[in-house]
């Protein structure tokens, strides 16, 4: 008399079997490690920014000068000796024709009767001279860099000339910022530093995590459509058991994911858990879990193959960039700063750059763990229920 094979036994044998046929295509296994790390390279190496005390970086901008007199003459000067600009001379048809090509995208155009501005008084009436901008349509922010450092070399010399005379020799010193500027990056870690190499790692690796949900759902989805699941249900295996099985290889596979991705920006680009330790590992098994959830969801509501991966992309792609996986959440409009809240994404993401480069402690980040986790709870919930009445269905015949 045979013995059913304890749970566990059956669900770690399923695991192992789709464990098997993800190494069975090499190549498919092979990129869906590469990708991750390619991709968190590009956007690590596109995002980063010189680190205190290195260089800092210059706005590239063109000076057009179209007035003679002197005053405009020492206002192009301090423009073109700034430290905070790569300033060069153009006329104004080189300007436009090398701003409409964004080489570079901004030039200050200093007008006739720019002069003018010399002979100015505060509260004066009648017309002001005109600073021209001229800047790519996709420029905004560099035209309102531009215009800042304009302004403020314009003052500058307006001042030294109202003034200059009347201070003597303590006139540069007079006009200089009566206060000194300390920035200081203020978080619950200690002494962060933001880190375009672990955010994008970080933004990448989930990202992928879900894609990798996608696909596993996706193969569920075929097996269920196909003789395969037919075949493996008329085995003396309970539902639950291959739904725990599907989800064990998949959250494994993950994991794996994981730590080859991390792994390769710790060897190249210093990645590094700044923070909680522990934190790091229950983050990364709350969004392997994820993953796991998804690809049981895909496969309970997707209906086709087709439909289920078209849907599933535009869903992966829209909460990655909303969650904050693509850009910096600084870089995101405040109403989409406010709608990531209310997806796994952005607290698993917040979560993990919490504990590598902001250096957060586990109590910091335990928020993050538990919120993906209900996320998690949830879709395997749904997905559960969801294929346990396709299946009571196909038992009466009336799927």
């Amino acid at each position: 008399m045979t013995t059913t094979p304890p749970r566990l036994a059956l669900v770690l044998t399923l695991a192992a079997k789709d464990w098997r046929l993800f190494w069975a295509d090499r190549r498919a296994a092979v990129l869906c490690f590469v990708v991750p790390v390619l991709l968190a390279s590009v956007f690590g190496m596109v995002f980063n920014r010189p680190a205190p005390g290195a260089t800092e970086t210059k706005l590239p901008v063109l000076i057009v000068v179209e007035d003679a007199g002197p005053f405009t003459a020492q206002v192009a000067a301090d423009l073109l000796a700034s430290p905070k600009l790569d300033a060069k001379l153009a006329t104004r048809a080189e300007a436009t024709a090398a701003v409409s090509g964004r080489r570079p995208a901004v030039a200050l155009v200093l007008p006739a009767g720019f002069e003018r501005l010399a002979e100015w008084t505060p509260g004066a009436a009648g017309d002001r001279p005109t600073l021209g901008i001229l800047h790519h349509p996709a420029a905004a922010t560099e035209r309102q860099w531009a215009e800042g450092l304009a302004t403020e070399a314009t003052m500058r010399r307006l001042a030294r000339a109202k003034f200059g005379g009347l201070m003597g020799d303590r006139a540069e010193g007079a006009l200089a910022a009566p206060f000194a500027v300390a920035a200081t990056p203020v978080s619950e870690g200690a002494a962060a530093q933001f880190n375009s190499y672990s955010h994008s790692f970080c933004g990448m690796t989930l990202q992928y995590l879900l894609f990798w949900g996608m696909e596993s759902g996706l193969v569920f989805l075929r097996e269920r459509q196909r003789g395969v699941w037919k075949r493996t249900r008329a085995a003396p295996v309970s539902l639950g058991c291959l739904l725990a099985g599907k989800a064990l290889s998949t959250a494994a596979i993950a994991m794996l994911q994981v730590l080859v991705t991390f792994g390769f920006g710790y060897a190249v680009f210093g990645v590094k858990v700044t923070g909680s330790f522990v934190g790091f590992v229950l983050l990364a098994v709350a969004a392997c879990v994820l993953a796991a959830a998804t690809g049981l969801l895909v496969a309970a509501v997707g209906g086709t193959e087709a439909r289920a991966r078209s849907v599933s992309i535009l869903v992966i792609l829209g909460v990655s960039m909303i969650g904050g996986l693509w850009l910096p959440a600084f870089l995101l409009p405040e109403w989409i700063r406010d709608t990531a809240m209310s997806l796994p994404t952005s607290w698993a993401m917040r979560g993990l750059g919490g504990v590598t480069w902001e250096g957060l402690g586990l109590r910091a980040v335990l928020p993050n763990v538990l919120v993906v986790t209900a996320f998690a709870a949830v879709f395997l919930a749904v997905a559960v229920a969801r294929l346990k009445a396709d299946e009571r269905r196909l038992r009466q015949g009336t799927a």
